[in-house]
């Protein structure tokens, strides 16, 4: 009985130390592999992303100029980032727009990206979104906007640090545009010189869209919504660091605080998970 007790104790401890070990080798997994896309920008990747380049007043009656060299991959600390980078140089504005659009793009995932931004002031305008990847015309494509700030009224309400907006664009043609937004001052500054989470839950029902963990604003797509046509197609992602136009309602360079002639503004990109 006392052989029988010893072996059965043994295999007992052997199975505990199985268990254990299948565990740790889980937790040592690359956490990369159970991504469906991760780009940590250690190098601008031309396979995924297009640098774009636009005159002024292409779209928004912005101010800036969008061109190539005001997009790069450095040095933010110990980090190596995406930035973008808008100035004011010789009485021009430059600043830099990326996009995926067809070459990587998904649907009914969960997208999330580690964004530093500027302080906004009164007149930057920095964008996480996303377009559907198809050939429709916008905004029939759909639109999905997951983070932007500095717009009118965070500015005349002077908190603008805080004032953060999501919005879903959509419709069958410009002329029967519609939009859902909301608009409101978040629990904390997101340009605070720190790196904050935004994240969008996309499925068959709904955009959930949370910064930081913190659910901000969810959008029903739904059948019954009336939007199940617009937002169930692939979508592309982009990032950009947007100078006046209607957004912010400030038309004038002079009138961009945060940018007078000879400064710039960075907003950093330390990564995005598609998963």
């Amino acid at each position: 009985m006392k052989n029988v007790k010893y072996f059965l104790f043994a295999f007992l401890l052997f199975l505990q130390q199985a268990c254990a070990s299948h565990e740790d080798d889980s937790r040592a997994l690359n956490p990369a592999e159970s991504y469906f896309f991760v780009d940590e920008f250690e190098t601008f990747n031309e396979q995924v992303w297009t640098k774009e380049v636009h005159e002024p007043g292409w779209v928004n009656r912005e101010l800036q100029a969008y061109d190539m060299e005001h997009v790069t991959v450095g040095k933010d600390g110990d980090k190596s980032v995406l930035i973008l980078t808008a100035e004011h140089k010789d009485g021009m504005i430059y600043s830099g727009r990326v996009n995926s659009k067809g070459k990587m793009n998904f649907k009914h995932r969960t997208i999330e990206a580690s964004i530093k931004l500027p302080q906004t002031a009164n007149g930057l305008w920095p964008a996480f979104w996303m377009m559907g990847d198809n050939e429709k015309p916008w905004p029939q494509c759909g639109e999905i906007d997951i983070m932007e700030m500095g717009e009118k009224n965070g500015i005349a309400k002077g908190t603008t640090e805080t004032f953060l907006n999501s919005a879903i664009h959509y419709g069958t043609s410009m002329e029967a545009h519609r939009q859902e937004y909301h608009a409101a001052d978040f629990a904390h500054s997101l340009q605070d010189g720190l790196y904050h989470t935004y994240t969008l839950e996309w499925d068959a029902y709904k955009l959930a869209v949370s910064v930081d963990g913190i659910l901000f604003r969810v959008f029903d797509i739904s059948r019954v919504s009336g939007r199940e046509d617009y937002f169930h197609d692939s979508c592309y992602v982009l990032f950009n660091l947007a100078v006046g136009g209607d957004f912010p309602n400030i038309l004038e360079k002079d009138q961009i605080t945060a940018l007078p002639e000879g400064a710039k503004a960075h907003m950093y990109v330390d990564w995005v998970r598609i998963y």
